[in-house]
């Protein structure tokens, strides 16, 4: 039997569970925390935070040696969960961010 989209909680991504550690970036120069990423999606993730104070745009490495970058947007926080959704670099040049924010994230992705 085929599930109706409502079933899905009208998610037009796909999550798949991962149950991973990864690293928060919260700007550039500044050290990684770890997190743990719940799920994932082509358009974002479900991260336990702790009660980390999640800025409204950083980075998430999945891997400990940052080869796998994503710039985030903080969408939602319940406790110590928070969703994120990814943002391109077209996003981030049309303002899709905060500025100052997005230009510290994009260094550190950059680099």
């Amino acid at each position: 039997m085929t599930r109706d989209r409502k079933d899905l909680g009208a998610r037009k991504f796909v999550r798949v569970d991962l149950r991973k550690p990864g690293f928060l970036i919260p700007a550039p120069d500044a050290p990684w925390i770890q997190c743990y990423v719940l799920d994932i999606s082509d358009n974002g993730a479900c991260l336990d935070v702790g009660d980390l104070a999640v800025p409204k745009v950083f980075g998430l490495s999945l891997t400990a040696g940052g080869e796998v970058l994503r710039v985030c947007t903080l969408i939602w926080r319940r406790g110590e969960m928070v969703g994120v959704r990814f943002i391109s670099a077209r996003e981030l040049r049309k303002g899709a961010a905060p500025a100052g924010e997005a230009d510290a994230v994009t260094k550190k992705a950059d680099a």
